[in-house]
Protein backbone atom coordinates (compact mmCIF):
# COMPACT_ATOMS: atom_id res chain seq x y z
CA UNK A 1 0.00 0.00 0.00
CA UNK A 2 1.44 3.91 -0.44
CA UNK A 3 -0.16 7.10 1.43
CA UNK A 4 -1.83 9.45 -1.21
CA UNK A 5 -3.45 12.91 -0.04
CA UNK A 6 -7.27 13.35 0.07
CA UNK A 7 -6.73 15.67 -3.24
CA UNK A 8 -4.90 12.90 -5.04
CA UNK A 9 -7.79 10.14 -4.40
CA UNK A 10 -10.01 9.13 -7.06
CA UNK A 11 -12.86 6.73 -7.77
CA UNK A 12 -12.07 3.23 -8.19
CA UNK A 13 -8.92 3.27 -5.80
CA UNK A 14 -8.53 0.54 -3.52
CA UNK A 15 -8.52 1.64 0.70
CA UNK A 16 -5.52 -0.05 1.55
CA UNK A 17 -6.33 0.45 5.71
CA UNK A 18 -9.16 1.25 7.59
CA UNK A 19 -9.86 4.80 8.55
CA UNK A 20 -11.17 6.03 12.21
CA UNK A 21 -12.80 8.27 13.77
CA UNK A 22 -11.35 10.01 17.49
CA UNK A 23 -14.09 7.12 19.51
CA UNK A 24 -12.33 4.23 17.27
CA UNK A 25 -15.15 3.96 15.29
CA UNK A 26 -14.69 2.84 11.71
CA UNK A 27 -15.64 5.53 9.08
CA UNK A 28 -14.28 3.58 5.71
CA UNK A 29 -13.24 -0.06 6.10
CA UNK A 30 -10.03 -1.60 4.50
CA UNK A 31 -10.58 -3.32 1.19
CA UNK A 32 -13.52 -0.48 -0.21
CA UNK A 33 -13.41 0.33 -3.11
CA UNK A 34 -13.61 4.51 -3.14
CA UNK A 35 -16.88 6.41 -5.10
CA UNK A 36 -17.11 10.19 -5.58
CA UNK A 37 -19.72 10.23 -2.98
CA UNK A 38 -17.16 8.85 -0.23
CA UNK A 39 -14.33 10.98 -1.12
CA UNK A 40 -16.42 13.90 -0.53
CA UNK A 41 -17.71 12.73 2.63
CA UNK A 42 -14.05 11.77 4.27
CA UNK A 43 -12.61 15.35 2.71
CA UNK A 44 -15.63 16.82 5.02
CA UNK A 45 -14.52 14.67 8.14
CA UNK A 46 -10.99 16.47 7.72
CA UNK A 47 -9.26 13.55 6.91
CA UNK A 48 -5.89 14.18 4.94
CA UNK A 49 -5.49 11.34 3.03
CA UNK A 50 -5.13 7.61 3.23
CA UNK A 51 -3.50 4.63 2.01
CA UNK A 52 -4.52 2.39 -1.19
CA UNK A 53 -3.71 -0.56 -2.58
CA UNK A 54 -2.35 -0.92 -6.19
CA UNK A 55 -0.12 -2.96 -8.21
CA UNK A 56 3.21 -1.22 -7.53
CA UNK A 57 2.87 -1.50 -4.04
CA UNK A 58 0.63 -4.27 -2.54
CA UNK A 59 3.43 -5.93 -1.28
CA UNK A 60 4.68 -2.98 1.07
CA UNK A 61 3.01 -3.49 4.13
CA UNK A 62 2.80 -0.61 7.10
CA UNK A 63 2.78 -2.19 10.58
CA UNK A 64 0.94 -0.94 13.67
CA UNK A 65 3.45 0.41 16.11
CA UNK A 66 0.83 -0.07 18.62
CA UNK A 67 -2.46 -1.63 18.04
CA UNK A 68 -5.83 0.59 17.09
CA UNK A 69 -7.20 -1.02 19.86
CA UNK A 70 -4.66 0.52 22.34
CA UNK A 71 -4.40 3.47 20.45
CA UNK A 72 -8.46 3.84 21.06
CA UNK A 73 -7.97 2.73 24.84
CA UNK A 74 -5.38 5.59 25.51
CA UNK A 75 -7.30 8.02 23.99
CA UNK A 76 -10.11 7.68 26.30
CA UNK A 77 -8.30 7.57 29.37
CA UNK A 78 -6.85 10.92 28.35
CA UNK A 79 -10.24 12.50 27.13
CA UNK A 80 -11.42 11.48 30.65
CA UNK A 81 -8.66 12.70 32.38
CA UNK A 82 -8.69 8.67 33.89
CA UNK A 83 -4.91 8.74 34.99
CA UNK A 84 -5.51 5.19 36.86
CA UNK A 85 -5.95 3.76 33.34
CA UNK A 86 -3.56 5.76 31.18
CA UNK A 87 -0.71 4.41 33.70
CA UNK A 88 -2.07 0.78 33.11
CA UNK A 89 -1.94 1.86 29.09
CA UNK A 90 1.53 2.65 29.29
CA UNK A 91 2.39 -0.23 30.58
CA UNK A 92 0.59 -2.15 27.54
CA UNK A 93 2.26 0.55 25.19
CA UNK A 94 5.64 -0.14 26.14
CA UNK A 95 4.75 -4.43 25.85
CA UNK A 96 3.59 -4.32 22.47
CA UNK A 97 6.68 -2.26 21.10
CA UNK A 98 9.18 -4.62 23.30
CA UNK A 99 7.79 -7.48 21.75
CA UNK A 100 8.31 -6.34 18.02
CA UNK A 101 12.00 -6.79 17.09
CA UNK A 102 13.32 -4.52 13.96
CA UNK A 103 10.57 -1.35 14.01
CA UNK A 104 9.22 0.51 10.74
CA UNK A 105 8.00 3.86 12.22
CA UNK A 106 5.39 5.81 10.69
CA UNK A 107 2.64 7.96 12.44
CA UNK A 108 0.31 8.92 9.17
CA UNK A 109 -2.87 9.40 11.32
CA UNK A 110 -5.56 7.76 9.25
CA UNK A 111 -8.55 9.59 11.85
CA UNK A 112 -10.01 13.16 11.88
CA UNK A 113 -8.43 15.95 12.92
CA UNK A 114 -10.47 16.87 16.13
CA UNK A 115 -8.89 13.78 18.34
CA UNK A 116 -5.25 15.51 17.73
CA UNK A 117 -4.26 16.50 21.31
CA UNK A 118 -5.07 12.55 22.28
CA UNK A 119 -3.55 11.24 19.27
CA UNK A 120 -0.20 13.57 19.48
CA UNK A 121 -0.30 12.39 23.01
CA UNK A 122 -0.03 8.75 22.29
CA UNK A 123 2.64 9.19 19.54
CA UNK A 124 4.63 11.08 22.15
CA UNK A 125 4.23 8.18 24.19
CA UNK A 126 5.68 5.94 21.53
CA UNK A 127 8.46 7.40 20.19
CA UNK A 128 9.76 8.59 23.62
CA UNK A 129 9.69 4.52 24.55
CA UNK A 130 11.30 3.84 21.70
CA UNK A 131 14.12 6.47 22.30
CA UNK A 132 14.70 4.89 25.65
CA UNK A 133 14.93 1.52 23.92
CA UNK A 134 17.65 3.28 21.87
CA UNK A 135 19.52 4.39 24.94
CA UNK A 136 19.11 1.28 26.63
CA UNK A 137 16.43 1.69 29.63
CA UNK A 138 14.97 -1.31 31.18
CA UNK A 139 11.65 -2.15 30.72
CA UNK A 140 10.29 -0.52 34.35
CA UNK A 141 11.62 3.10 33.46
CA UNK A 142 10.45 2.73 29.94
CA UNK A 143 7.00 2.38 31.80
CA UNK A 144 7.55 5.03 33.82
CA UNK A 145 8.71 7.22 30.40
CA UNK A 146 5.33 5.93 28.49
CA UNK A 147 3.21 7.50 31.28
CA UNK A 148 5.13 10.58 31.02
CA UNK A 149 4.62 10.62 27.05
CA UNK A 150 0.87 10.13 27.43
CA UNK A 151 0.35 13.00 30.43
CA UNK A 152 3.10 15.40 29.04
CA UNK A 153 -0.08 17.46 27.98
CA UNK A 154 -2.53 17.00 30.07
CA UNK A 155 -2.40 20.78 31.70
CA UNK A 156 -3.84 21.80 28.46
CA UNK A 157 -7.39 20.81 29.82
CA UNK A 158 -6.87 24.50 31.94
CA UNK A 159 -6.44 26.58 28.38
CA UNK A 160 -9.29 27.44 26.68
CA UNK A 161 -9.76 25.34 23.37
CA UNK A 162 -9.73 28.45 21.01
CA UNK A 163 -6.64 29.86 22.45
CA UNK A 164 -5.08 26.36 21.58
CA UNK A 165 -6.35 26.33 18.20
CA UNK A 166 -6.33 29.96 17.29
CA UNK A 167 -5.21 30.03 13.71
CA UNK A 168 -4.10 33.65 13.77
CA UNK A 169 -0.60 35.04 15.30
CA UNK A 170 -0.94 34.11 19.60
CA UNK A 171 -0.92 37.51 22.05
CA UNK A 172 1.97 37.70 24.04
CA UNK A 173 -0.66 36.95 27.40
CA UNK A 174 -2.08 33.70 25.44
CA UNK A 175 1.71 32.53 24.19
CA UNK A 176 2.62 33.12 28.17
CA UNK A 177 -0.84 31.25 29.36
CA UNK A 178 -0.03 28.44 26.98
CA UNK A 179 3.27 27.92 27.81
CA UNK A 180 1.78 27.38 31.63
CA UNK A 181 0.50 24.05 30.03
CA UNK A 182 3.34 22.03 31.41
CA UNK A 183 2.66 23.24 35.16
CA UNK A 184 -0.85 22.79 35.33
CA UNK A 185 -0.11 19.46 34.37
CA UNK A 186 2.05 19.04 36.91
CA UNK A 187 -0.27 20.17 39.64
CA UNK A 188 -2.89 18.03 38.39
CA UNK A 189 -0.65 14.95 39.31
CA UNK A 190 2.26 15.82 41.92
CA UNK A 191 0.23 14.70 44.93
CA UNK A 192 -0.57 11.27 43.16
CA UNK A 193 1.24 8.50 45.25
CA UNK A 194 0.78 6.13 41.90
CA UNK A 195 3.05 8.19 39.76
CA UNK A 196 6.81 7.81 39.65
CA UNK A 197 9.13 11.55 40.56
CA UNK A 198 10.70 9.80 37.11
CA UNK A 199 7.27 10.64 35.18
CA UNK A 200 6.15 13.44 36.59
CA UNK A 201 9.40 15.68 36.45
CA UNK A 202 9.27 14.49 32.48
CA UNK A 203 5.80 16.24 32.22
CA UNK A 204 7.04 19.23 34.24
CA UNK A 205 10.72 19.44 32.17
CA UNK A 206 8.90 18.85 28.76
CA UNK A 207 9.72 22.22 27.58
CA UNK A 208 13.26 22.98 28.83
CA UNK A 209 16.50 23.20 26.69
CA UNK A 210 19.51 22.08 27.17
CA UNK A 211 20.95 25.57 26.36
CA UNK A 212 18.37 27.04 29.20
CA UNK A 213 16.26 29.00 27.15
CA UNK A 214 13.10 26.68 27.87
CA UNK A 215 10.52 26.99 30.10
CA UNK A 216 9.34 26.80 32.67
CA UNK A 217 12.45 27.22 34.78
CA UNK A 218 15.22 27.84 32.32
CA UNK A 219 16.67 24.75 33.48
CA UNK A 220 19.86 23.90 31.52
CA UNK A 221 22.27 20.23 30.82
CA UNK A 222 21.75 18.08 33.60
CA UNK A 223 19.44 19.82 35.70
CA UNK A 224 16.86 18.60 33.01
CA UNK A 225 15.34 15.03 33.87
CA UNK A 226 16.17 12.80 30.95
CA UNK A 227 12.84 11.70 30.56
CA UNK A 228 11.50 15.61 30.18
CA UNK A 229 14.69 15.71 27.31
CA UNK A 230 13.34 12.45 25.24
CA UNK A 231 9.37 13.66 25.85
CA UNK A 232 10.91 16.97 24.46
CA UNK A 233 11.95 15.59 20.81
CA UNK A 234 9.26 13.39 20.52
CA UNK A 235 6.92 16.29 21.08
CA UNK A 236 8.56 18.55 18.68
CA UNK A 237 9.09 15.78 15.89
CA UNK A 238 5.07 14.95 16.18
CA UNK A 239 4.15 18.51 16.27
CA UNK A 240 5.97 19.39 13.28
CA UNK A 241 5.01 16.17 11.44
CA UNK A 242 0.92 17.19 12.21
CA UNK A 243 -1.72 18.87 10.29
CA UNK A 244 -2.99 21.78 12.47
CA UNK A 245 -5.53 24.33 12.00
CA UNK A 246 -3.00 27.12 12.02
CA UNK A 247 -0.08 25.43 10.11
CA UNK A 248 0.36 22.84 7.04
CA UNK A 249 2.42 19.56 8.24
CA UNK A 250 6.19 19.34 7.14
CA UNK A 251 7.64 16.13 6.42
CA UNK A 252 9.60 13.91 8.34
CA UNK A 253 12.80 14.62 6.60
CA UNK A 254 12.34 18.08 7.55
CA UNK A 255 11.38 17.44 11.33
CA UNK A 256 14.52 15.22 11.70
CA UNK A 257 16.44 18.51 10.27
CA UNK A 258 14.91 20.91 13.02
CA UNK A 259 16.09 18.31 15.24
CA UNK A 260 19.78 17.72 14.48
CA UNK A 261 20.24 21.23 13.58
CA UNK A 262 18.97 21.69 17.27
CA UNK A 263 20.80 19.04 18.83
CA UNK A 264 22.52 20.95 21.76
CA UNK A 265 20.80 24.11 21.85
CA UNK A 266 17.37 22.81 22.37
CA UNK A 267 18.06 18.91 22.61
CA UNK A 268 20.22 16.40 24.23
CA UNK A 269 22.27 15.44 20.89
CA UNK A 270 22.60 12.16 22.24
CA UNK A 271 19.00 11.10 22.37
CA UNK A 272 18.63 13.03 18.94
CA UNK A 273 21.04 10.03 17.59
CA UNK A 274 19.04 7.41 19.37
CA UNK A 275 15.72 8.98 18.20
CA UNK A 276 16.76 9.26 14.54
CA UNK A 277 17.65 5.98 14.73
CA UNK A 278 14.53 4.52 14.80
CA UNK A 279 12.35 7.23 12.89
CA UNK A 280 12.75 6.63 9.15
CA UNK A 281 13.63 9.80 7.50
CA UNK A 282 11.27 8.55 4.50
CA UNK A 283 8.58 6.55 5.81
CA UNK A 284 7.36 3.05 4.17
CA UNK A 285 4.60 4.11 1.71
CA UNK A 286 5.44 7.20 0.94
CA UNK A 287 5.74 8.78 -2.41
CA UNK A 288 9.60 10.37 -2.95
CA UNK A 289 11.30 12.22 -5.94
CA UNK A 290 14.61 11.28 -7.11
CA UNK A 291 18.02 13.05 -8.03
CA UNK A 292 16.86 11.87 -11.41
CA UNK A 293 13.52 13.69 -11.53
CA UNK A 294 11.97 9.82 -11.04
CA UNK A 295 9.18 9.52 -8.89
CA UNK A 296 9.07 6.15 -6.12
CA UNK A 297 7.51 4.86 -3.65
CA UNK A 298 9.19 4.12 -0.68
CA UNK A 299 9.29 -0.12 0.18
CA UNK A 300 11.21 -0.69 3.05
CA UNK A 301 13.87 1.18 5.60
CA UNK A 302 16.88 0.31 6.72
CA UNK A 303 18.00 1.25 10.29
CA UNK A 304 20.79 3.03 10.78
CA UNK A 305 21.08 3.97 7.51
CA UNK A 306 17.73 5.69 6.92
CA UNK A 307 18.57 7.94 4.37
CA UNK A 308 18.71 5.25 1.65
CA UNK A 309 15.56 2.93 1.67
CA UNK A 310 14.70 0.49 -0.52
CA UNK A 311 12.27 2.33 -3.17
CA UNK A 312 10.10 1.26 -5.74
CA UNK A 313 9.60 3.52 -9.64
CA UNK A 314 6.43 4.21 -10.25
CA UNK A 315 7.21 4.63 -14.25
CA UNK A 316 7.55 0.72 -14.75
CA UNK A 317 8.00 -0.64 -10.94
CA UNK A 318 11.59 -1.41 -10.92
CA UNK A 319 13.07 -1.67 -7.29
CA UNK A 320 16.08 -0.24 -6.33
CA UNK A 321 18.12 -0.37 -2.67
CA UNK A 322 19.78 2.65 -2.36
CA UNK A 323 22.01 1.93 0.13
CA UNK A 324 23.44 -1.08 -1.94
CA UNK A 325 22.63 1.10 -5.55
CA UNK A 326 26.23 1.44 -7.98
CA UNK A 327 25.52 4.95 -8.70
CA UNK A 328 26.07 7.40 -6.02
CA UNK A 329 24.39 9.98 -7.75
CA UNK A 330 20.63 7.98 -7.37
CA UNK A 331 19.41 9.43 -3.76
CA UNK A 332 16.09 11.04 -2.91
CA UNK A 333 15.91 14.63 -2.99
CA UNK A 334 12.58 14.87 -1.06
CA UNK A 335 8.74 13.60 -0.73
CA UNK A 336 6.33 14.12 -4.04
CA UNK A 337 4.13 16.98 -2.65
CA UNK A 338 0.86 15.52 -1.21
Amino acid sequence: MRYISMEQAEPGMIVGKSIYNEQGVTLVNYRVTLTDKLISRMKEKGLMGLYVEDSLSDDIRIEELISDELEVKAAQALRKMDIDAALDVAGEITDELSMNGEISVNLVSLRTNSDYTYKHSVNVAVLSVLTGMGIGLKKPMLKELAASGLLHDIGKINIPLETLEKAGPLTEEEYELIKKHSEFGYEKIKDDITISSKTKMGVFMHHENVDGTGYPMGLRGDQIYMFAKIIHIADVYDAITSERTYKKAQTPNEAIEFLMKNAGNMFQPEYVKAFITYIPVYPKGRNVILSDGNVAVVVENRQHNTLYPVIRLLSDGTTIDLSEHEDPSLYITGFKPL
